[in-house]
């Protein structure tokens, strides 16, 4: 009987790190309004309003990514080599919303410090 009690805990524990693993993002971020690390990118453009972008470095654990936040305050990890890309950002910035570069020097060590 100890046998199953410990089998059960087990399952459980097991269960509970899968549900919590189909729910990431792929994002790390403490402040959700400044992302710091992607680690998924996606090739599709997001359908919903954007309301803050970020650019961010290629880091040990992160990939290079152009980071959108929609109004929802979903975080999106755009590929830099989307072919639309560029033309979004242009829009955004038509409309006020401009990227933030943490490519930069002093910005990649911000960046170093949350990852």
């Amino acid at each position: 009987m100890h046998l199953s009690s410990a089998s059960q805990r087990m399952f459980c524990l097991f269960s509970l790190v899968i549900f919590l693993c189909a729910f990431t993002s792929g994002v790390i971020s403490h402040d959700p309004k400044k992302p710091t690390c992607c680690r998924k990118l996606t090739n599709k453009e997001p359908v919903v309003k954007i309301t803050s972008c970020y650019i961010l470095p290629a880091t040990r654990k992160c990939l290079a990514a152009v980071v959108f936040l929609d109004k929802n305050n979903r975080l999106h990890c755009i590929n830099p080599e989307a072919p639309w890309l560029s033309e979004r950002i242009k829009r955004l910035e038509q409309n006020g919303v401009t990227c933030e570069d943490y490519t930069k020097s002093k910005d990649k060590d911000m960046v170093a410090k949350h990852v």
